[in-house]
């Protein structure tokens, strides 16, 4: 047995016109790949409109980018990109967060139900949940300041990242809650493909030497040179872990779809998947080296802090779609079909 791997794999795997390419850039557009080609197969299979799923593809695309990026900036360091609102531009630079991703494509999914099922945006619910956000975020910061003793939380940086936590898991509820069962459907489905997709991403931090593990003495403990703190000293591989995780997950949701009456049951696939995504990613966060400096002295990290939500949002899930009976129909077109008739 090997006492420890060394990892020395540089994460540029080519140039062109003297610009790098990455290879964490390739696992994100492979896994974006993945993701298209399991969701273009389930719309398929219900015999949906191909321009349904194209204009799917395109949300979703532009808000995981985006939430993803803002995750990053809001969620880490706030401050900073807010003193340098360009620097929010600078997405080749490095800076996507998961958890921004995850709800910016949940934002993404509902604008899109909002359109197929032609409803109006309820303003005044999402200012109203917007608000909620805001003060939840406030009430966060104090428990975790004051009633742990994190003395980092509770700086400038903290206060205004719950702000933002706050804000936007209010639109999310908010907007969910307008477009109610569409967007349940739609994530039934998209959430099989993310699964697989967030392996690739996973991949990718492992290509970066970034977001490792600390210390083990395990032999498969891998040895990232390129960082000069933890030259010489094994380190838990845990871009490997979630992504070994991740794939479980997408091959459980796979399983669900296509071979049980799951997918008649709505939100229970979104449940089961957000469960053991968030949840086990809160686990790995246990044995991860800190993000960012005022992680140290959190008995929570942001990456555990922002998980809850989605765990819950999941329990909920599963424990709605099992306490009522199965629709064994093409749910997603009968829904259209009731949004076309109440504005005709």
């Amino acid at each position: 047995m090997l006492s420890f791997i060394t990892w020395t794999v540089d994460p540029d795997a080519f140039s062109i016109f003297g610009r790098e390419i990455r290879w964490y850039g390739i696992c994100w557009a492979v896994g974006i790949l993945c993701t298209t080609f399991v969701v273009q197969q389930m719309y398929k299979r219900e015999k949906l409109p191909e321009k349904w799923f194209d204009s799917l593809f395109i949300y979703v695309v532009v808000g995981l980018i985006i939430g993803a990026r803002l995750g990053h900036c809001l969620f880490y360091a706030p401050i900073e990109y807010l003193l340098h609102p360009v620097d929010l531009l600078k997405i080749w630079e490095g800076g996507l967060a998961s958890h921004g991703g995850a709800i910016g494509m949940t934002i993404a999914v509902s604008l899109y139900s909002l359109k197929l099922t032609n409803k109006n945006l309820d303003w005044k619910n999402l200012a109203l949940w917007a608000i909620i956000g805001l003060a939840g975020g406030v009430i966060a910061n104090l428990i975790l300041g004051n009633s742990y003793k994190m003395s980092q939380f509770g700086s400038a940086d903290e206060a205004v990242a719950t702000l933002f936590m706050g804000f936007f898991i209010g639109v999310c509820i908010s907007l969910v809650y307008t477009t109610r069962q569409m967007s349940i459907k739609v994530l039934d489905r998209l959430i099989v493909g993310v699964a697989v997709g967030a392996a690739f991403i996973r991949l990718g931090n492992l290509m970066n030497s970034e977001i490792y593990g600390g210390p083990t003495t395990l032999p498969w403990g891998f040895n990232f040179v390129r960082d000069s703190e933890w030259i010489g000293v094994p380190c838990h591989p845990t871009q490997i872990y979630e992504a070994l995780t991740y794939l479980c997950i997408f091959a459980l949701t796979m399983f669900m779809y296509w071979k049980t009456g799951a997918r008649f049951r709505t939100g229970l696939i979104l449940g089961v998947a957000l469960v053991g995504i968030f949840l086990s990613r809160f686990l790995f966060e246990f044995i991860k080296n800190p993000q960012v400096g005022f992680e140290q002295s959190m008995l929570l990290n942001m990456g555990q802090i922002l998980s809850i939500p989605f765990i819950f949002w999941g329990g909920y899930m599963i424990w709605n779609a099992l306490s009522k009976a199965p629709v064994e129909e093409n749910i997603i077109i009968a829904d259209n079909k009731k949004g076309n008739k109440k504005n005709k």
